[in-house]
């Protein structure tokens, strides 16, 4: 038997529209596969560099920084900033390298600071500096300065310091405002300290 006669004229042409939508189908579907990345393990471990008391850390001292902290962060609520006179919180917080055998590099990078009286708070303020000091106070190894006036000048984050292998740096804090500040006008800093692990 012919297939001419088993299917008539029309049943040809839609068997053959058929297969060729069948084939434009297949020849536009997406085509995808998957690459398979794990099983991925994270372990939680202590941090190298950690931030411990300074001798100007305690919270009830006179001219303490007052402090919280867990290691990884740091919360100072005792700083103050008198007219005319600059204070110095000689280690407010320490940063500790409590890797025995290697050394790792940190870096300031601001995150904000927020006025907490309104925009007239950056004029109450003439400089508010972070300073990374090498373990005996002799050197410092650089300085991060916040300034006031009409509007806060930001500092630029700082290139990476190598901390060696077991050691302990200050960070001392530096304030001052300007002659007649008024009291009780508050502002609020937050800094990232980075660790090259």
């Amino acid at each position: 038997m012919e297939i001419r006669k088993v299917l008539s004229r029309k049943e040809m042409k839609l068997v053959t529209l058929l297969l060729t939508s069948l084939l434009i189908a297949t020849a536009s579907a997406t085509v995808y596969y998957s690459l398979v990345m794990g099983p991925t393990r994270v372990t939680t471990a202590a941090a190298s560099i950690k931030f411990v008391a300074g001798d100007d850390s305690g919270s009830s001292a006179a001219g303490a920084s007052g402090y919280t902290t867990d290691g990884t962060w740091v919360k100072f609520t005792n700083l103050k900033a008198y007219p005319n006179a600059t204070v110095t919180y000689e280690q407010a917080i320490n940063l500790s390298n409590t890797d025995t055998s290697n050394a790792h590099s940190v870096r300031f990078r601001h995150k904000s600071i927020t006025n907490l009286n309104g925009s007239a708070t950056s004029g109450n303020f003439t400089r508010i500096a972070f300073l990374l000091v090498a373990p005996n106070g002799a050197k410092q190894i650089t300085s991060f300065n916040y300034t006031g006036g009409v509007s806060w000048s930001t500092p630029s984050t700082t290139g990476y310091i190598s901390i060696p292998a077991n050691q302990e740096w200050a960070i001392r804090v530096e304030t001052l405002a300007v002659s007649g500040a008024t009291a009780n006008v508050m502002v609020e800093i937050e800094i990232y300290v980075d660790v090259q692990e």
